[in-house]
């Protein structure tokens, strides 16, 4: 038998135990004294091998052993805690469905397994065997910074036991002179995995490895029945989530930067809900009379539906109340050399598809109140950069574009203390200014300034 196998055969067995015990304390093998002695005591076995099996099933699906405890404790505690609530719920659930008469404490079942599934793998971390289960002897397979990273540090002499490694054909060697070199390249792999015993391969080819060399190494491991990892140098990228992608049954990577979900977060979301909702709800009259207002001074529709780019590109109808006239919009390209604003942004002092009512609406950002509703949906939030329209946003520079990369706001650093006065550029910074100093408390700030300038009627 291989260490490896050893070692899942010891971890099941102690698995079992800690399920037997947690159930023999919550009175699996109490019967009912009317019932036949044996009756009681193939259900309560028929339970025991229940929620064993479900444990294993369960462990394997969420990857319980994956992450060993002295890499990462919180996360290996949770999976246990998990894994053994699943099983509890769904093991109780099934229990209840076979056995009507059944005598267990489902909670002390719960509370036990749980002590003793964690406990165990807490002591057994820091003795003999589980030091040894958490240090596979490990092969790096590769010559390049990349690789080197995977070998050195503290984190990774505790965690592996390091055997050397193998560049692949054409690698200089100089990026592992700490470790010590095991065969000449790739090509004579298959032997010396077998004869240094290795438990896990940690693949990392530079870019002068060829992919022909690269899949030879994961047939010469997948024969022998070794784990691989593999680490491609593409994938040095901070901030970046990477999983696995299925298009037209080939696997590929999906890379995608991971939702921020603090609790700050969540905050800022609940903030735009309830505040959303009592604007809408205290704003109503306003509403109502700006609604009215709109539709009898001037043929069209109350409310003007535009398209608008919100977060990472996603476009949504941003909602205003009407402030031109009936097919204004299709003149601004026909103004566009009178407006007064650089860049790709676009606004003039006195422009004349600006109706009365209109007039006084933009005055005091009145307009503005219908994207109550986006914020209430989720397009927007209370504090954000404004929404773009996509012809602007064709021709953001590079380093423009971040300010799309976060969902647009009511308001923000520009309308409160930018308005009109600030060149295109500058309300680009003031808007990244907020993206990468981004709280709560800036946010409240916002808000409040943002009463202040709608009450002063300073415009846009």
């Amino acid at each position: 038998m291989s260490r490896s196998n050893l070692f899942r055969l010891v971890g099941f067995l102690l698995d079992f135990a800690c399920i037997l015990a947690a159930l023999s304390l919550g009175g699996i093998w109490r019967t009912d004294t009317a019932a036949p002695p044996q009756q009681g005591l193939i259900q309560a076995t028929v339970h025991v091998a229940l929620f064993a099996g479900i444990w294993q099933l369960v462990a394997s699906r969420l990857g319980l052993d994956l992450v060993p405890l002295r890499r990462n404790r919180r996360l290996a505690l949770r999976r246990v805690a998990e894994t053994w609530a699943t099983t509890w719920g769904v093991g109780g659930l099934l229990s209840v469905s076979l056995f009507q008469h059944l005598h267990l404490n489902v909670w002390l079942v719960l509370v036990v397994g749980l002590v003793l599934l964690a406990g165990y793998r807490l002591i057994l971390s820091a003795t003999t065997l589980g030091l040894a289960n958490s240090r596979p002897r490990t092969l790096v397979v590769g010559a390049c910074a990349s690789a080197r990273s995977l070998s050195v540090g503290d984190d990774a002499r505790e965690t592996m036991e390091i055997l050397g490694f193998v560049p692949f054909p054409g690698e200089e060697a100089a990026e592992m002179s700490h470790l010590p070199r095991l065969a000449s390249s790739t090509e004579s792999l298959q032997s010396l995995l077998r004869d240094h015993r290795v438990d896990l391969a940690l693949v990392s080819p530079s870019d002068r490895a060829v992919t022909g060399d690269v899949h030879r190494v994961f047939r010469n491991c997948d024969e022998v029945g070794l784990g691989v990892q593999y680490f491609p140098s593409f994938l040095d990228l901070e901030h970046l989530r990477v999983g696995l992608a299925w298009t037209d049954r080939r696997p590929g990577l999906s890379m995608s930067t991971p939702p921020n979900q603090s609790l700050s977060q969540l905050a800022k979301r609940a903030i735009d809900v309830v505040g959303a909702t009592a604007g809408l709800l205290a704003l109503l009259p306003v509403l109502v009379a700006c609604g009215i207002l709109v539709k009898l001074t001037s043929k069209g529709p109350v409310f003007f539906r535009q398209i608008r780019v919100g977060k990472n590109g996603e476009t949504f109808h941003c909602l205003k109340f009407r402030t031109m006239f009936a097919g204004a919009h299709a003149q601004q390209e026909k103004l566009r050399a009178e407006s007064t604003q650089d860049g790709p942004a676009f606004k003039i002092p006195k422009d004349p598809r600006i109706t009365s009512v209109g007039r006084v609406l933009r005055k005091f950002s009145l307009d503005e109140l219908p994207q109550l509703l986006n914020v209430l949906i989720g397009d927007m939030s209370l504090v954000g950069p404004r929404p773009p329209i996509p012809t602007e946003v064709d021709k953001y520079t590079w380093w423009q574009r971040r300010r799309i990369s976060v969902k647009p706001g009511l308001t923000c650093v520009w309308q409160v203390w930018g308005r009109n006065k600030v060149s295109f550029k500058r309300w680009v910074e003031m808007d990244l200014y907020y993206i990468d100093n981004w709280s709560l408390w800036l946010d409240l700030k916002l808000i409040a300034h943002t009463v202040r300038v709608v009450v002063s009627g300073t415009g846009m």
